[in-house]
């Protein structure tokens, strides 16, 4: 058992690592050659405007919920000139208070990855709003076992700001979903989902709710994507100054030329792949009747598969990683499994800190035409060979975790 002065001085030591990596943060943000991170405080605050003064087209590519909470910080902060230290310090106190809600569930170890793995992701995680779907996401992990509804209910919330944790909602049904926890957590799940659609539908109207869908399947290949890894290797790599650069009608570096549209498809069949294999997996789940840890292993892999063949992966896309591993590090794992966890721990931040240098440290190598510059280059392709690899391995532990058809509990 954990001494309350051994407790104390460990909640201190995690608070100074909090403070001192944030400082590291605004220091590196503050350098003139990486402070456009923050323009898109700038993009939204230009439409939230816009939508002050009575229009109706306001970044239509996210869904309305999320640009809810965007207006709110934005009337909050006064305004478009003076909002950005409060959407700032709002994402540092959401991340502050997955930190704290690990911390006391006590497992100080989660909590110190979760530091180190939003640090490592630089100042992009309090200039987009990710941090808001992964934090709710960390959250429904956390309280899968002992408060399923809630569990549910967070997933949903988060789907309605990004529709990615929809997925989620596949494996959290197991053990049962007709019984147990996983009942009330699709239950909860639904009812939350099914009153923010409607409510959505109501303010907004169907057309507007429809559009990110729309929007998200014509976006073209982002340069910093999986996807697009070889036609990057390609074009830095072997003199074939065949591809282009632009920023594209949807907001997006995206790469042109030969060999695209071709890998186009190939991602999206990936990305119904990924959807079939969230099925699966639950459908697994529940077949075994599993408990806690086969769900928080598929949740993670289930994630990672997302982003990996995701033809728009952004840098912000990997702060929604955390929550999972986060929530993996507070179970009572067998040791052998402990290890596995404690690796994609560690890979996530080596992973992150990568991410943080391709943006914005290495966009300008990445975006150089004719050619990109090798040594930015070099690190995009290991970060998304890394990406790859740690998929791979989730995979397989996820696999592993549910062939045993046993149901374990924890809280």
């Amino acid at each position: 058992m954990t001494k309350p002065h051994d407790a104390k001085l460990g909640s201190v030591a995690l608070l100074l690592l909090f403070a001192v990596t944030r400082i590291i943060t605004v220091l590196l943000w503050l350098d003139p050659n990486a402070n456009f991170v923050a323009n898109d405080i700038s993009y939204y605050g230009y439409h939230l405007h816009r939508l002050s003064e009575g229009a109706t087209d306001v970044m239509t590519e996210y869904p309305p919920p999320a640009v809810w909470i965007l207006n709110a910080l934005y009337l909050l902060g006064g305004g478009w000139q003076t909002w950005m230290p409060v959407y700032a310090t709002a994402m540092l106190l959401l991340d502050g208070a997955v930190a704290v809600s690990l911390y006391r569930r006590g497992r100080a170890t989660a909590s110190l990855f979760w530091i180190l793995f939003t640090g490592a992701n630089g100042a992009i995680v309090w200039f987009r709003f990710d941090l808001i779907p992964g934090a709710l996401v960390a959250w429904a992990c956390i309280f899968l076992a002992s408060r399923p509804r809630l569990a549910g209910a967070l997933v949903a919330v988060g789907a309605s700001i990004k529709l990615w944790p929809a997925l989620l909602i596949a494996p959290m049904a197991a053990p049962s979903p007709i019984r147990g926890e996983g009942r009330r957590r699709v239950l909860a799940f639904a009812g939350t989902g099914a009153a923010i659609a409607l409510l959505s539908v109501a303010v907004e109207g169907l057309e507007r709710n429809l559009g990110p869908l729309r929007w998200q399947s014509e976006r073209g290949l982002q340069i910093e994507s999986v996807p697009a890894t070889v036609i990057q290797f390609w074009r830095t790599f072997l003199d074939a100054p065949l591809w282009h650069v632009e920023l594209s009608e949807y907001n997006a570096l995206e790469l042109f030329g030969p060999g695209v549209s071709q890998t186009l498809a190939v991602a999206s069949a990936l990305t119904v792949a990924t959807v079939l294999v969230a099925v699966w997996l639950g459908a697994r789940l529940v077949r075994r009747e599993a408990g806690p840890d086969p769900i928080l292993l598929a949740i993670t892999a289930i994630l990672l598969l997302t982003v990996v063949t995701s033809k728009t992966l952004s840098p912000q896309y990997v702060v929604w990683l955390g929550g999972p591993v986060a929530a993996l590090l507070l179970q009572p794992l067998a040791p052998r499994m402990r290890r596995h966890v404690v690796v994609q721990a560690v890979s996530l931040v080596v992973i992150a800190g990568l991410t943080q240098y391709t943006y914005p440290w290495g966009a300008a190598g990445i975006m150089a035409l004719p050619h990109g510059s090798a040594p930015q280059m070099s690190v995009l392709i290991l970060r998304n060979l890394g990406l790859v690899a740690l998929t791979v391995h989730a995979l397989w532990l996820s696999i592993a975790a549910s062939r045993v058809p046993s149901r374990t509990s924890s809280s």
